[in-house]
């Protein structure tokens, strides 16, 4: 089953990983219940988006 997030939901996840970076994208993953590709593509998107 595909899981859907919003939006808002995805900025919250950001803005909480930002400033926790001395933490592995696998470990803030982990503690954030999501997988590590979900959250690296939405860096990957949000660091596209403000260039």
């Amino acid at each position: 089953m595909v899981r859907k997030f919003s939006v808002k939901f995805k900025q919250q996840l950001i803005e909480y990983a930002l400033p926790h970076a001395h933490f592995s994208i696998s470990e803030l993953a982990n503690h954030l219940g999501i997988d590590k590709s979900t959250l690296d593509k939405w860096i990957r998107q949000l660091a596209l988006c403000t260039e």
